[in-house]
């Protein structure tokens, strides 16, 4: 995985929440000129605060949460462009079995491996 610069350890939970909690958003209205105000990021972060109580590592930040929805977004770019699968917004991947769920893992931790060792 690319190195982790804040320290900031993410679960799978913790990714789908703060993704979740954006969408809500966004669908309220609450999203300008195309990203969110600061102030959604700071909400966004004490969401992930209240609801997962024993998080590993430090406390996520507005700034943890803006840059983990990045990486999320880069990764699901990544996912379609050299891998030739498809995404959308209503079934993700689309990945509905063991073994296209270990595929998908595998080609992520792939794609993280060659990302960290291209940054030195």
């Amino acid at each position: 995985m690319p190195p982790n610069k804040d320290g900031a350890h993410w679960t799978e939970e913790e990714k789908e929440a703060l993704v979740s909690f954006l969408t809500e958003q966004k669908i309220s209205g609450k999203m300008g000129n195309g990203s969110f105000k600061p102030v959604i990021w700071n909400a966004a972060a004490d969401h992930l605060a209240e609801k997962f109580l024993n998080q590993k590592g430090p406390m996520k930040t507005a700034e943890m949460c803006k840059g983990k929805l990045k990486t999320v977004l880069r990764d699901i770019n990544m996912w379609c462009t050299r891998s030739g699968k498809h995404w959308d917004n209503l079934n993700g991947v689309n990945i509905i079995t063991e073994d296209k769920e270990k595929d998908y893992q595998e080609w992520i931790g792939v794609w993280h491996l060659f990302y960290f060792v291209s940054q030195y």
